[in-house]
């Protein structure tokens, strides 16, 4: 329903100079945008990022606080623990280490390399962001796939427990697969014709392909909320499992 929310009020805002076109009683704009708000630095969306993850990191500790470690075994609590760090490290990466918090100038370093000037290593280069975000998409939406490589393997049984410890992550899988495959397709394929620099109220090509592509909306943030959704259901769903068999 909160994403439903998001995707009306930016149709509303990316299309402001067409709906202004038509309804005779609001103030017609010749340019739209995205609403800062939302989207921008610090905007509700962010916010809500970060606070999903801050609560999976909690939840991740808990689940390691509560289950007996050595009934994993050593490489699920490898696996565990590369996890649980590795959300640590995207939690303070997205606050800029506190400096979304604190507001502190970049040092030297990152003012010359981050491309947004933030102390944070993934704005550094394509591939601290990239790959990281590229795992984080497989992982978010397969694997509820990967697990039925052990779904006859009962040595496994606790790794299958930690990947896929609730079915309805397969809803949140779905969910964000509809919005990624459109702007994957419409990018591989290059269908995107570009954008005119004349703005005019009737409708263009460009403008549908980014309509059916939830272009209209800064996608990439979209996305990073369905992510951190998903790893938050993911931990929420890790501290209700029951137990998990003895491997030691």
């Amino acid at each position: 329903m909160f994403i439903f929310i998001l995707l009306v009020e930016g149709i509303y805002s990316a299309y402001y100079y067409k709906i202004s076109s038509i309804i005779e009683f609001l103030p017609f704009k010749s340019i739209s945008s995205i609403n800062p708000y939302i989207w921008n630095e610090n905007g509700l969306v962010e916010i809500l990022q970060n606070f999903f993850l801050l609560f999976s990191v909690l939840f991740v500790f808990r689940f390691l606080k509560n289950n007996k470690l050595k009934q994993m075994g050593n490489f699920l609590l490898f696996f565990i623990y590369l996890y649980f760090f590795g959300l640590i490290y995207y939690f303070f990466e997205e606050i800029s280490w506190g400096q979304h918090i604190f507001f502190w100038n970049s040092p030297e370093f990152f003012s010359q390399y981050n491309n947004q000037n933030e102390t944070n290593l993934h704005n550094t280069s394509n591939l601290l962001n990239e790959l990281p975000r590229t795992l984080l998409l497989i992982w978010c939406t397969s694997s509820f796939l990967f697990i039925n490589f052990f779904k006859e393997k009962n040595q496994f049984s606790n790794l299958k427990a930690f990947i896929f410890p609730n079915i309805n992550l397969k809803k949140i899988s779905f969910l964000l697969l509809f919005f990624v495959l459109p702007d994957l397709i419409v990018d591989k394929l290059n269908l995107h014709p570009g954008y005119p620099i004349d703005w005019i109220t009737e409708i263009r090509l460009y403008e549908v392909i980014d309509f059916i592509t939830f272009n209209y909306l800064r996608l990439s943030e979209l996305h990073e909320l369905i992510f951190d959704y998903y790893i938050l259901s993911h931990s929420y769903y890790l501290i209700k499992l029951d137990h998990f068999e003895d491997k030691s």
